[in-house]
């Protein structure tokens, strides 16, 4: 199924959030044949990366959130922090364009070492890029973050902090609460119910909305976060916390508890970031079946989650699922070297 798309934003939940049109919504929900033949599942695919603003992704969607609260506030200048091939920093510079702010992009200096991918989008969309410390912790990271506030205020700025630890973290959440009515009505209008949704828990926040919303409004679909880089055990606990405050944001009745969501830790591997075999072969797959790409931080991670579930029997024969592709495609460019490593080729060769 993939129909036309409209910018119009028909849910309920979140109406009466400051919002600052930037994506193109609904997002389509899409069959893949090619890959529902090979796995033996009915696979639909949520194709957030074509949602707009710069090459899409989850952050696009977010930021309508984000932007509506921080323009209401006055603020001129966005500040983040986060890895150089960052998705989140990349959609900030793309929101401060559109809307005609400042961005000022934080990141751990001792690994910006390619100018590839989302960090030469950064630089096109006119942001301006520091370097701080590298290898940062929590409490670090935020620190960092306000200094460079302070800064930019002396200076006569008025910025806004983007830190999932602050009201960014709250924006983050109710996005993808209004993400799962609009995922919910399209499953309704193709009469679908899948028995699980796969979708990438990094920071916890997209995870927390979608779960919340599909709880919320009663629908029989399991979330299935994929996490990215941290354990679910360490996760979990995030992940309601941001869960809570979107649930007081939007005077809902319904609390998301630890029942309600399944967190697969399976696919960490050696961390963010970092290729596998395992990772290599399902771009490859995701590609050479449906022609999209996915990239290999997080998406890929999640493709290679859902297809060890198919093949170890976790999701039954026939049974319809859904894969939420969050975006992030630009990274894929800086990894380039680790795609083309010598086990890539010898895969691709006996295919061929």
């Amino acid at each position: 199924m993939s129909g036309p798309r409209a910018s119009v934003r028909t849910g309920t939940l979140c109406r009466d959030m400051p919002r600052e049109s930037l994506v193109h919504l609904p997002t389509p929900l899409e069959h893949a044949p090619g890959l529902s033949r090979a796995l033996g599942v009915n696979l639909f695919i949520k194709r957030e990366d074509l949602a707009g603003l710069c090459v899409g992704g989850n952050k696009s969607r977010l930021l309508e959130f984000a932007l509506g609260r921080i323009r209401a506030e006055g603020a001129d200048t966005l500040i983040a922090y986060a890895a150089d091939q960052s998705n989140k920093l990349r959609d900030i510079a793309a929101a401060a364009a559109r809307a005609g702010m400042r961005a000022v992009l934080l990141l751990p200096g001792a690994r910006s070492t390619s100018l590839q991918g989302n960090r030469l989008l950064d630089d096109l969309l006119g942001a301006e890029v520091r370097e701080v410390g590298p290898d940062l912790d929590d409490a670090g990271v935020l620190a960092a973050e306000m200094a460079v506030r302070d800064d930019e205020a002396a200076r006569g700025w008025r910025p806004a902090v983007l830190d999932r630890r602050l009201d960014y973290g709250i924006d983050a959440t109710v996005a993808y609460v209004d993400a799962a009515e609009e995922l919910a009505s399209q499953l309704a209008a193709a009469d679908l119910a899948p028995e699980a949704v796969f979708i990438a828990a990094g920071a916890g926040m997209t995870v927390a909305g979608l779960a919340l919303g599909m709880k919320h409004l009663g629908a029989p679909t399991r979330v299935t976060g994929v996490c990215i880089s941290r354990r679910a055990a360490d996760l979990l606990p995030d992940i309601l916390w941001q869960a809570g405050r979107a649930t007081a944001a939007l005077g809902l009745s319904t609390p998301l508890e630890a029942g309600d969501l399944t967190l697969d830790d399976g696919q960490i591997g050696a961390g963010y970031g970092v290729v596998t075999a395992g990772l290599r072969e399902v771009i490859r797959r995701y590609a050479r079946a449906h022609g999209m790409v996915l990239d290999p931080v997080y998406n890929a991670k999640v493709a290679l989650a859902l297809v060890r579930q198919v093949e170890s029997g976790m999701i039954r024969p026939g049974a319809t699922v859904v894969q939420v592709n969050t975006g992030g495609g630009p990274a894929i460019f800086d990894y380039a070297a680790d795609l083309m490593a010598p086990d890539w080729v010898r895969v691709a060769e006996g295919a061929a």
